[in-house]
């Protein structure tokens, strides 16, 4: 579809949906689709007829906002069938990224815009198989009532800029080649009605946000009451799962609440290094109805004292939730990222026979025969019995053990520098927990910051020794990069570590030198040594610090990545990537 379009086409497709939307009315995308800022009805005996109902915004309905027009509501229309919505909030992704980073698409963007992130962390979808925020756990949506009436249709809602409207048209192209994927035919919509009258929609629709998940949700608004108290107890331990695996841990989320609870002016280091902006969590707490804040305090509401109540009291069930959740992160295929340089071929370490060979046991079957020592064998045999005869027989096969290799590894060498603090360590943390939970990867950590370079996590996949190396890291003071990665290259040849991916995670340029006044100059000679060693390499890092990224991975003969911003979800799916061909 890109292909046939240009610039031009797409900024007076852009007035026309603008046009339309500031006067209320529905737009028709293609054949299947339907846009407005209204709530949408379809009834059972007109399927191809959709009614705008003029007098329900959506934004108001189903986020509780107090402005109208601030929600885009975006309905695609298929036959009756489940679409899955991991598929769907996938193909989301990767279309908003692929927009973004597109060349024709920045021409016709306005300069104010926000972020790949922040308008991913905007995007709420539901279908026949549940929803949440594209960026979220996805594990929302789930009431059966909510299921069926997304049986016909997968719902879009959004916050995005005027300049953003033509990444719409994208969306939906993208969204209907998820459904005819899956093998459901898309449904043509005749026409569209707009109408002051509801048709027989209701006017609360809080079943369709999700408790816990959308970024939507206005801050002044009370919180999905109903929906809360209609929730049994297992459920609503699932939906604080949700919020603790965005906290960083039910951890992380029980000590913000207690410091709330205890009226504490100022939150505590630990859960400050880890959730960063204590301000911006606040704020999406009262978009929960968990806290309400004044001029100079942060309140507990009702509902916030009765979550803060429940992670106490099933605390281990809560952190089982957020387990689960950080191994069905869905991989995506596409993000905002710029790839360099080819990456060397991956070594492994395959089993190495042992030189010890012994006799085949009976109904033993020959896993990797001796051949010298088989020979002899059979000479042995035909010299000692005169047997002529029979060149080989059973009872001369000799086998050699395979010497057990190791796994694969990840040695992640991440930047522990001040500005790492709150969502890019929180991001790197929980990448290390799900290689931990879903990969079989042994897992080394180092952290590098001021002139110290820390062993955190050394080559294991225990838990709670993971866990205990996480907790140790606090983000401050400057950025040793040579010296981090000199430490890294060390405890790889130490430890003889063949089958390993080693891993870089920064945020910015070196800042503290190693051997020369110039940081940056040091880190350049350190990367060399990479290349001498032949360990296969990784970079992600952020568009300011480009350049000298591209230098580095030149020296280095690695591979890297340049992202707006570094997403949880985004660093997951680069590292399994990458990491993939080291599985033996």
């Amino acid at each position: 579809m890109r292909d046939d379009v240009g610039s031009s086409d797409l900024m007076r497709l852009s007035r026309l949906l603008l046009a339309e939307l500031r006067q209320d009315r529905g737009v028709r995308i293609g054949e299947s689709t339907v846009l407005s800022r209204k709530v949408h009805t379809l009834l059972p005996q007109e399927p191809t007829v959709v009614y705008i109902n003029a007098l329900n915004d959506a934004g108001q309905v189903f986020y509780f906002r107090p402005r109208k027009d601030e929600v885009l509501h975006m309905d695609i229309f298929h036959e009756v069938g489940e679409v899955d919505h991991i598929a769907v909030a996938e193909a989301v992704r990767h279309t908003v990224t692929s927009w973004f980073g597109d060349p024709m698409f920045q021409k016709i963007r306005g300069l104010a815009i926000p972020s790949t992130s922040e308008i991913l962390d905007f995007i709420d979808i539901q279908t026949g198989t549940g929803g949440g925020r594209v960026t979220g756990a996805l594990n929302y949506g789930k009431k059966p009532s909510l299921l069926r009436a997304h049986k016909n249709h997968v719902h879009l809602a959004l916050m995005v800029p005027e300049s953003c409207l033509s990444l719409l048209v994208f969306l939906a192209d993208a969204i209907e080649k998820v459904i005819m994927r899956q093998g459901l035919e898309i449904r043509k919509i005749e026409r569209i009605v707009g109408t002051g009258e509801t048709k027989g929609t209701p006017q609360n629709l809080e079943q369709y946000s999700s408790l816990f998940d959308s970024k939507l949700t206005s801050h002044s608004a009370s919180g999905m009451g109903a929906d809360w108290a209609a929730m049994g107890a297992e459920m609503k331990l699932e939906a604080i799962s949700g919020l603790a695996e965005e906290f960083g841990g039910a951890a992380n989320l029980l000590s913000f609440l207690e410091a709330v609870k205890s009226s504490m002016a100022v939150m505590p280091a630990d859960v400050t290094q880890d959730i960063g902006d204590v301000e911006d969590l606040a704020g999406r707490l009262e978009s929960l109805g968990l806290v309400k804040r004044d001029r100079f305090r942060t309140i507990l509401t009702e509902r916030g004292a009765e979550v803060e109540t429940l992670l106490r009291s099933n605390f281990i069930s809560v952190e089982a939730g957020v387990r689960r959740l950080l191994r069905k992160i869905p991989l995506s295929c596409g993000f905002h990222a710029t790839e360099k340089g080819p990456m060397r071929t991956h070594r492994r370490e395959y089993g190495r026979l042992s030189k010890e060979a012994r006799p085949l046991m009976e109904h033993e079957l020959a896993d990797a025969i001796a051949v010298p020592e088989t020979a002899i064998a059979a000479l042995v045999r035909r010299g000692m019995t005169g047997d002529t005869r029979s060149f080989l027989t059973r009872d001369d096969l000799r086998v050699g053990k395979r010497r057990p290799s190791r796994g694969p590894e990840i040695c992640l060498l991440v930047d522990s520098s001040a500005s790492m603090v709150g969502k890019r360590i929180r991001a790197a943390k929980h990448l290390v927990r799900h290689l931990a939970l879903a990969t079989d990867f042994r897992i080394t950590v180092l952290t590098f910051q001021e002139r110290a370079v820390s062993l955190r996590i050394a080559s294991t996949r225990n838990p709670r020794v993971i866990e205990n190396g996480l907790s140790a890291i606090r983000p401050a003071g400057l950025t040793p990069l040579a010296s981090g990665i000199c430490e890294a290259l060390d405890f790889i040849k130490a430890k003889k570590l063949k089958n390993i991916l080693m891993v870089l995670i920064t945020d910015g340029i070196p800042t503290m030198n190693r051997w020369t006044a110039d940081p940056a100059k040091d880190a350049i000679t350190a990367a060399k040594r990479i290349a001498q060693e032949k360990v296969p390499f990784v970079c992600i890092g952020l568009q300011p610090n480009r350049e000298f990224l591209r230098r580095l991975c030149e020296v280095s003969g690695g591979r890297f990545y340049v992202l707006d911003e570094f997403d949880r979800d985004i660093l997951v799916s680069l590292v399994r990537k990458e990491g993939s061909p080291f599985r033996i």
